[in-house]
């Protein structure tokens, strides 16, 4: 679709109704939204980004549901997030970031993650180092070094953990054969106890 036929599926579509559009799309999702307005993908993609660039929608659709964009991000991450809002392009990265610091930062629901899929973290951060786990989490850019600073310390607080609560087990267990080892009855064999086992 050239500028000029996108200008006119603006004008006769959705100019005056953006409001209702955008309600739409909060409350029935994008699918349900195209279908209502009997549009073809390629219209629609047209139509969802001047309603996402140029009226904010995502943005609001999140604000309006918080609760359930929360769960949704504490539960799966933000990919899934992406994927609820139809916004998966990375041409909506600008405008996801700033959903990602209403939900993830304002509401600490990076932290509630992180936390419910600590062992997942804990393992990715041994394996592959704090780098990745960081631009997997969302949080490289400079301005979360805060929240970083705060979920390495659970990440390194539960590695710790793990490793302490594993040496701790190994050296009960030696310290138990110790002992049993000392407190078994310890006898010579006499001559007539060998010729029953020969």
């Amino acid at each position: 679709m050239n500028s000029k036929d996108k200008q006119m599926l603006i004008e006769s579509r959705v100019k005056s109704k953006e409001d209702a559009l955008i309600e739409s799309y909060i409350m029935a999702g994008p699918t349900a939204t195209k279908v209502a307005m009997g549009v073809k993908q390629h219209e629609w993609e047209v139509v969802f980004d001047y309603l996402v660039f140029e009226h904010n929608m995502l943005y609001k659709a999140v604000t309006n549901s918080g609760d359930f964009f929360i769960d949704a991000f504490v539960k799966f991450g933000m990919s899934h997030v992406r994927d609820i809002l139809d916004a998966t392009d990375t041409k909506y990265d600008i405008v996801i970031e700033r959903v990602f610091d209403f939900i993830a930062i304002s509401n600490d629901a990076l932290y509630m993650h992180v936390l419910e899929h600590r062992d997942r973290y804990m393992t990715a951060l041994r394996a592959r180092g704090g780098d990745f786990v960081r631009k997997v989490l969302g949080i490289w850019k400079e301005k979360y070094d805060e929240n970083w600073e705060r979920i390495l310390g659970v990440l390194l607080n539960a590695c710790c953990d793990a490793i302490f609560t594993q040496n701790t087990f190994e050296h009960g267990l030696k310290a138990f054969s110790m002992i049993v080892n000392g407190e078994r009855e310890h006898r010579p064999l006499v001559k007539h106890e060998l010729s029953g086992l020969i």
